[in-house]
């Protein structure tokens, strides 16, 4: 069967770029291993709601947020805002969304469907082998999209990733919870709950939260879920907000827990969202860089498809594009996360004190890895103490040179 492009995973990056793709004109095929997009679910799902609305995405999806809390042994931080920031997904229904208009673009998606390998014609990649059902078929296309999560497993194949050393590793309960405040996320911190890592309870419709422990696990082989039982069975924190849950889901997810692949390009291929490491380390957030990157590539790749140019030097305007916009972000995403991961627990009530103090304006904004010089210096003079003097210089070296 022949296609124009072929894209590996039915993921938020995968099927934005099947929706631009095919919106420009190309034949593209997606092939997700799971047999339901959007399920099983791997993501918390927290985001924004105003990145999200410029990428379009329906309002129904989101569930908003009024009120932050961040917390660690001995201190709080709270935060509230008039108008809701942020919100949490709901996931299976926005992948579903995603997976929709780029199939009423005219892409074919394909559940249940394992990609095995690489096909090659004269030594250039000219399709995919899938296995679907027990039964391998070849799919033939001269640009493939690895949109397929941290497995990278296009990547791999042809030396762009040589797979990541440091992961985040993640579970969580979806609980039924009647006492817990509905527009109010919370995220924990400190060794007890989560050593090198965080805590977070994020509610969604009809009395629901996702509760889930997020951990570094490279040198350290840590297991979330010995947490998150903790956590659950003993909540030092919010013991009332707590009380009376009921299980309804257990979900799993893994994320790159360092910085982006150094090549997203190379002939004939382009990488998309975790398979690139292209997230915000800072809190582990992919989903709409996962959108928005994913639609520029399939940008990329139906401009490729109708100007024939599957060479490396053409396919580069996808990585400069992502860059661009978003090189910075995950620089700064990735800085932060570095020191987070060896706080003490006195470190954490040190700085969640400080951060108590901040205005509520910037919380946002520090959260989504937005800084600039203006925003250091307004987050510096308005809470002495907030940022080392270190800590300070390499945040100042990082927006000089990007």
């Amino acid at each position: 069967m022949k296609y124009d492009v072929l894209i590996t995973g039915g993921g938020p990056a995968g099927l934005s770029a099947a929706f631009t793709a095919a919106k420009s004109g190309a034949k593209v095929a997606v092939f997700e291993k799971s047999k339901e997009i959007g399920y099983p679910v791997h993501t918390s799902g927290g985001s924004w709601i105003d990145e999200l609305k410029a990428l379009d995405i329906p309002g129904r999806f989101m569930h908003p947020i009024h009120e932050g809390i961040f917390a660690s042994t001995n201190e709080k931080a709270v935060f509230r805002f008039d108008t809701p920031p942020s919100c949490i997904l709901d996931i299976r229904g926005l992948y579903q969304y995603l997976a929709e208009i780029a199939a009423a673009e005219g892409a074919e998606i394909f559940v249940d469907s394992t990609v095995v390998g690489l096909h090659y014609d004269a030594k250039r990649i000219s399709g995919l082998k899938v296995r679907n059902k027990a039964r391998e078929r070849l799919f033939e296309a001269p640009l493939v999209i690895d949109a397929s999560g941290v497995a990278s497993v296009i990547a791999r194949k042809v030396g762009l990733s040589n797979g990541f050393a440091k992961l985040g590793v993640g579970a969580e309960y979806d609980l039924f919870a009647p006492h817990w405040p509905q527009d109010r996320v919370a995220f924990l911190f400190g060794n007890q709950v989560a050593p090198a890592g965080y805590a977070w309870i994020f509610p969604h419709p009809n009395q629901r939260i996702r509760l889930g422990v997020g951990v570094i696990n490279s040198e350290n082989k840590i297991d979330p879920r010995r947490y998150l039982d903790k956590l659950l069975n003993n909540p030092v924190l919010f013991k009332q907000e707590l009380s009376d849950v009921s299980q309804i889901e257990y979900h799993t997810g893994l994320i790159p827990s360092e910085i982006y692949l150094k090549k997203t390009v190379t002939d004939g291929v382009l990488v998309v969202g975790d398979a690139g490491g292209l997230i915000s380390t800072l809190l582990g957030e992919g989903i709409r860089f996962a959108i928005d990157i994913g639609r520029m590539a399939g940008r990329v790749a139906g401009e490729a498809v109708q100007k024939q140019r599957f060479e490396t030097r053409f396919l580069s305007k996808y990585e400069a594009l992502w860059k661009k916009k978003y090189k910075r972000v995950f620089q700064v995403g990735e800085f932060v996360n570095k020191r987070l991961v060896s706080y003490s627990d006195e470190q954490w009530d040190a700085r969640i004190k400080v951060l108590a103090k901040l205005d509520s304006a910037l919380i946002p904004i520090f959260l989504k890895g937005k800084f600039s010089f203006k925003l250091l210096l307004r987050m510096s003079h308005s809470v002495p103490g907030l940022f080392r003097k270190t800590a300070l210089t390499a945040l100042k070296s990082i927006l000089k040179n990007t």
